[in-house]
């Protein structure tokens, strides 16, 4: 009877410990989806062209930032607009999802 006990009491801890690290990587795999999908902001500046590339420069924080998407920011040289997107802060760039003047 005790043998028995022993047993399961083992065989209880061994498959505890090998759950354990199952675990731990739908943790870690769940946060890092989360932190893969950037929720989109707003960005007010002037389009500008630096270069070969067309950039958004805000006067506010005097920042300026590359446009992923230059064909929709073309129209827009010169003018003040409204860009909705996800800014990548590695390399200041940001995908543009929507642009709009404002006049």
């Amino acid at each position: 009877m005790k043998r028995i006990f022993l047993s399961l009491t083992g065989f209880m801890t061994l498959f505890g410990l090998m759950a354990a690290p199952v675990q731990s990587r739908v943790v870690a795999t769940a946060i890092s989806q989360t932190q893969a999908q950037p929720e989109a902001k707003t960005f007010t500046g002037t389009i500008l062209k630096s270069g070969e590339n067309f950039v958004l420069s805000e006067s506010g924080t005097k920042s300026r930032y590359l446009l992923d998407n230059q064909d929709k920011a073309r129209p827009y040289e010169g003018k003040i607009v409204k860009i909705t997107g996800t800014i990548d802060g590695a390399s200041n760039l940001i995908h543009i999802e929507t642009i709009q003047e404002i006049v």
